[in-house]
């Protein structure tokens, strides 16, 4: 899953992980490699989410491997997202690692990977492209109307009725979508411009404010 910031892959993946635990009582880990970057702090971090206790520092990866395994022949299947995928260090090793154990395991793990770029950028060597066998789904900039609709149902949950003219999402939503096209952009403003009308003793935000 790959598109640039702020188009929803995250919120995508958080929905959908959400519904197969609610629905499928399926078993979901989410992971982002800014945060857990090498090998084997991200399969630690993986254990840590199943429910085993923290392994301690600098445990060998052979044996954060033998626990997952553990876990998966006696548990159920697990599906794994790595958000920032473009940022882990060993991308190859954990691919290996992960598709070894959905392999041998009892139960299967699914993996999700989302990245800000395209696959053919993200630098995989051969053996881990043909390994994953992935579908791809692309997530593009929102355009002027979407971010309009997505800026409405914001204000309606946060600003009181009759507050912020449509004059002011309009403006912003074709702001943003001309320059980048991202949602948390065009929230930030909203967010901004309402926190300068409240400064200024306004009770109703105005396009001047932008």
């Amino acid at each position: 899953m790959y598109g640039p910031a702020g188009v929803g892959k995250t919120t995508c993946v958080k929905h959908v992980f959400d519904r197969l635990e609610t629905e499928a009582g399926a078993e979901s880990v989410y992971i982002n490699a800014w945060q857990y970057n090498s090998r084997s702090s991200l399969l630690t971090e993986l254990l840590i989410q199943l429910g085993y206790p923290a392994p301690r520092k600098g445990k060998p990866v052979d044996e954060l491997l033998s626990k997952l395994r553990e876990w998966l022949d006696k548990n159920r299947g697990v599906a794994v997202a790595i958000d920032e995928f473009d940022q882990l260090e060993e991308k190859t090793e954990i691919i290996y690692d992960l598709q070894m154990l959905n392999q041998e395991a009892e139960n299967s793990l699914g993996l999700v990977m989302v990245s800000n770029r395209p696959p053919s950028k993200v630098h995989l060597d051969p053996r881990s492209q043909s390994r994953l066998n992935c579908q791809t789904l692309q997530f593009n900039s929102y355009n002027a109307p979407q971010l309009q609709e997505i800026l409405s149902k914001r204000v309606e949950q946060a600003f009181k009725p009759g507050t912020v003219p449509d004059e002011v999402i309009e403006e912003i939503a074709e702001t943003v979508a001309e320059n980048s096209g991202d949602c948390r952009e065009a929230l930030e403003k909203l967010l901004r411009t309402g926190r300068k009308a409240d400064q200024n003793g306004k009770s109703e935000l105005e396009v001047s404010m932008l």
